[in-house]
C-alpha cells in the first residue's frame, strides 16, 4: 500500500488492564498487508478468546518475564475493556470499536499508538460485544 495513512498502521483485537495502578494495552497487531478482507473492512480471524489464552498460558511468570501485565493469567478475557482495531476500506481509515470506557481521548491515543495510526485520523465507535466488568484508570499523558 502506498497511502501515507495506512502503509504502517495495524489491526487486530486489544485490552486495557490496570496494573500497579496504571492502564496497560495488551494487543495482538497485525500489519496492514497482513489482515483479511471481511466486508469493507480488513481485519484479523485471531480472537479475544484465543490471544488471551495463549497469554494466559505462561503463567504470572512467563508474563512477567515478558514485561506484561498478569492479567491474563488470574482473570477471563470479558472482565476488562477491550476492542479490536480494523481498517475500513471503502473510507480508507482505521476504526477502532471498543468498550464505551475507552471512548476518551486518551485511550485513543494509547491503542493508536500502539497500533501504528494517527489518533486524530481514528474513528471509535461502541461495540455490543464489548462490555467489561472492571474499570481501568486513564492513561498517563503520552
Amino acid at each position: 500500500m502506498t497511502d501515507p495513512q495506512t502503509d504502517q498502521g495495524m489491526i487486530g483485537p486489544f485490552w486495557v488492564v490496570a496494573d500497579g495502578g496504571r492502564a496497560v494495552l495488551l494487543a495482538h497487531t497485525v500489519p496492514l498487508e497482513q489482515a483479511e478482507p471481511y466486508g469493507d473492512a480488513l481485519t484479523t480471524e485471531t480472537g479475544h478468546y484465543d490471544v488471551w489464552s495463549a497469554l494466559a498460558r505462561r503463567g504470572d511468570a512467563g508474563l512477567r518475564k515478558a514485561g506484561l501485565p498478569t492479567a491474563p493469567a488470574w482473570s477471563e478475557y470479558e472482565e476488562w475493556p477491550r476492542g479490536r482495531v480494523i481498517f475500513d476500506r471503502k473510507r480508507r481509515r482505521f476504526i477502532i470499536r471498543a468498550d464505551r470506557q475507552l471512548h476518551k481521548p486518551a485511550f485513543v491515543r494509547l491503542i493508536a499508538a500502539r497500533f501504528g495510526i494517527a489518533a486524530e485520523d481514528v474513528k471509535i465507535f461502541g461495540d455490543d460485544h464489548y462490555r467489561s466488568l472492571r474499570r481501568v484508570p486513564l492513561p498517563a499523558s503520552q
